[in-house]
């Protein structure tokens, strides 16, 4: 996508952490390139940054996953699950986030990110999922590498998603323990697990959009990959639009 003949660019906060002993995070860092290479396949040039920067001439963010966010930041509990809380990071992601709603922007979150946008937005997650009917994280002993495991999710009619996917159910590429609890403010829930837990939201006016899957994950059927990506495109489309 060109705005006054350049591809508009996209913000990305790169991935802090390297080098911990968890081995999500080494996997994190390396599925945080295929997000990247998937926002310049929708036809925006990826901008990563490592601290907040103006937004000015950003057409959007995209959000990425990654280690959990501090539960201080929205009331939640300590608990030992909780790994590689990193406030440099909470800090860029969530900036980002707050700077890219103060200027209207679209943003994509993805895992991690989705739960960020709902942070900044006055929502709250769970700190660790119980054991329920759905896996949403395999458990892994130390050395061994994470894998991702895949569920089915239903999306609600109506959504963007659903419309770019063209079906009301998809099998995704999940890793996370903890989840999306109370919506923010402005957010609809547009996607469920089997066992009830939110999966994806948007906004009223398509300018929000999170994902608690992994789209980028290898074995996505290319039309899920792109959709998120697509559902972010055409909101950037439609803002562009409002001022051309």
């Amino acid at each position: 996508m060109e705005i006054d003949g350049e591809k508009a660019r996209v913000v990305v906060p790169a991935r802090l952490s390297a080098g911990a002993a968890d081995a999500r995070v080494d996997a994190a860092n390396r599925i945080f390139h295929d997000i990247v290479r998937l926002v310049r396949e929708h036809g925006f040039e990826p901008v990563v940054v490592a601290e907040v920067p103006d937004l000015s001439g950003f057409a959007g963010a995209v959000l990425p996953g990654g280690g959990d966010l501090d539960p201080a930041l929205y009331g939640g509990d300590s608990s030992p699950t909780v790994y590689d809380v990193n406030p440099a990071q909470d800090a860029l992601d969530l900036g980002i986030a707050r700077a890219a709603l103060e200027r209207d922007l679209p943003v994509l979150g993805i895992c991690r990110g989705a739960q960020v946008l709902n942070i900044v937005t006055g929502g709250t997650l769970h700190v660790d999922l119980p054991a329920c009917s759905v896996t949403h994280q395999r458990a892994i002993e130390p050395g061994q590498e994470p894998e991702f495991v895949w569920h089915p999710v239903r999306l609600r009619e109506g959504s963007r998603l659903r419309a770019q996917l063209g079906t009301g159910v998809v099998t995704v590429a999940s890793g996370h323990h903890q989840g999306l609890d109370r919506l923010g403010a402005g957010l609809h829930l547009t996607a469920t697990a089997d066992d009830g837990l939110v999966e994806a939201f948007e906004d009223e006016r398509g300018r929000l959009i999170g994902v608690q899957w992994h789209p980028e994950a290898a074995g996505t059927p290319a039309r899920e990959q792109g959709a998120p990506f697509r559902v972010f495109a055409a909101a950037v489309e439609a803002k562009e639009a409002l001022h051309a």
